[in-house]
């Protein structure tokens, strides 16, 4: 995703038909203080599913849990969460919606669905939360859509999947998020985050200019965990952070196999000089994480700094150790990271490397392709390594060359 605009989302006009919508309250299982709300967005074939769905967080209680049954509901219309509930799939036969995503409640998008942000949004909130859903983008349909022609014009925001949104504390546990039209398969803003066990698949298109899609953009996390997800075949970046104080990104698994990305994993500062909203990295750990990129279907395994894409400031702080990085055309590329107060630490990791003698071919002058690049730009502790890495300047023309050797 290359940036992201202010969130302006109109209010949801709710039709009178929603009175018939199917609601009930309940008690919540003993030893669960929360109380849930059933929705049943195919229970009324009057109501769309989206206005359904709408209507139960509407009148869900705060710290309530809203619960849609397994099944396939078409969206035409964005849903939108501002209060503190937990947004849930039911628990059908699925040990998991990672494991099995079709035996999950499935929310769709309509062929013709064109809201700004995604299917759901969450916004302005604390403490909610998302659990045992698919949030399908269904890119298949949409590829000639209003969605699709704002992708290619330059405005991805139309293409993302889902929104999180000036969100404290809010939860992500089993979601898959996947078939983005383009820009994100889930943005997200918002401190002490926990996003663990969720799955984000095949997001964007890595052959069409602008329809590119990162799994998971974290524009802003700081003292959050995002731990044992799976990053699959996205288009742009699979898991990409611009703000990270004090997070843990640990046991996260990032695979291409059918589809090129730009990085597996990448700590970023989206062309911002602000260090109090971007790029600060200072206690953050990024540690025991698997990229595998197949046959270099990554540019980087692992990007640290903003370069080559922006000439913005260095990014700071940040601990990366003990990830393993497999099949990238660099594995660990380092340009525009860490200073003298907060250099960037990265050691005990293992990489995989290019052929020996490997370079990118297609760029004006030939760019080696070492197993790190260290840029003479980054600041960085490498604690005792010794391991000689490269140490070039990054060029926007590696992000399309191939490796020659």
């Amino acid at each position: 995703m290359r940036g992201c605009r202010r969130l302006r989302h109109a209010h949801l006009v709710v039709a009178t038909i929603l009175a018939m919508a199917a609601v009930r309250l309940y008690a919540a299982p003993q030893g669960d203080t929360a109380a849930t709300v059933a929705c049943e967005p195919g229970g009324n074939g009057n109501v769309p599913p989206a206005d359904a769905i709408q209507s139960c967080i509407d009148r869900a209680p705060a710290f309530s849990i809203v619960e849609i049954p397994v099944g396939k509901y078409v969206l035409n219309h964005q849903v939108v969460v501002s209060t503190a509930i937990t947004l849930r799939g039911a628990a059908g036969s699925a040990s998991s919606c990672v494991a099995t995503p079709d035996d999950c409640a499935v929310l769709v998008a309509a062929p013709d669905f064109a809201d700004q942000w995604g299917l759901l949004v969450i916004r302005s909130t604390t403490n909610a939360s998302l659990e045992r859903l698919v949030i399908d983008g269904n890119r298949a349909e949409r590829a000639e859509s209003a969605a699709a022609r704002f992708c290619v014009n330059g405005d991805n925001t139309y293409g993302f999947n889902a929104g999180i949104f000036e969100c404290e504390g809010c939860r992500l546990d089993d979601v898959v998020s996947r078939n983005a039209v383009c820009g994100t398969g889930m943005v997200w803003t918002g401190g002490n985050a926990t996003i663990e066990h969720s799955a984000f698949v095949s997001n964007g298109d890595a052959a069409i200019p602008r329809m590119w899609s990162d799994g998971l953009t974290l524009l802003s996390a700081p003292r959050s965990t995002i731990r044992e997800n799976t990053f699959e075949n996205n288009s742009d970046v699979g898991l990409i952070i611009g703000h990270g104080i004090d997070s843990r990104v640990e046991h996260n698994a990032i695979r291409q196999r059918t589809q090129a990305a730009f990085a597996g994993l990448m700590l970023d500062n989206f062309n911002s000089n602000d260090r109090d909203l971007h790029g600060d990295f200072r206690g953050a750990v990024i540690a025991n994480n698997t990229i595998e990129c197949g046959a270099q279907l990554c540019t980087f395994g692992i990007q640290v700094g903003p370069r080559p894409w922006y000439a913005s400031d260095n990014i700071v702080g940040g601990e990366l150790h003990d990830n393993v990085v497999k099949g990238a055309k660099i594995g660990i590329n380092v340009d525009g990271a860490g200073d003298r107060d907060a250099p960037t630490a990265i050691f005990s990791n293992t990489v995989e490397p290019a052929p020996s003698g490997s370079y990118f071919a297609t760029c004006a002058q030939p760019i080696p392709a070492p197993w790190m690049n260290i840029a003479p730009t980054s600041i960085v502790d490498r604690r005792n390594e010794e391991t000689k890495a490269g140490s070039h300047l990054s060029d926007f023309c590696q992000l399309s060359s191939i490796l020659a050797n």
